[in-house]
């Protein structure tokens, strides 16, 4: 692990938590970005990926608490294990539980595994 990638990671951690999920995901995702979310087919490219992340935070009416319970190194990699507080649309009050797991090209996610569940 280096230190820039370390630096990287915490920076984006921090938008995240400060509300700033799209800035986050503008500022270090690569445009030809992999992201698989629980298994499913993947999504490839920034565009598509931009899209399933506004459908997301839509879906949301609120999103109250960002928690990092632990974040973890390796060569070109960072995992991070979140709980997040989200109020929907609906009304309704969720948890959810998740861990990103990225793979890093050149200071910028190419690869994203989302492992998640609800409450």
């Amino acid at each position: 692990m280096t230190k820039n990638l370390q630096n990287d990671v915490n920076d984006m951690n921090s938008m995240i938590q400060n509300g700033d999920i799209m800035g986050a995901f503008e500022k270090y995702y690569r445009e030809d970005v992999v992201i698989h979310e629980n298994g499913s087919p993947p999504v490839r490219g920034k565009n598509e990926n931009r899209k399933r992340g506004i459908k997301f935070l839509w879906e949301m009416e609120e999103v109250y608490s960002t928690e990092i319970k632990s974040v973890a190194f390796g060569k070109n990699l960072s995992m991070t294990e979140w709980t997040i507080g989200v109020k929907t649309k609906d009304g309704s009050r969720k948890s959810i539980n998740r861990v990103n797991v990225q793979t890093w090209k050149n200071s910028k996610i190419s690869g994203e595994r989302l492992y998640f569940c609800k409450e």
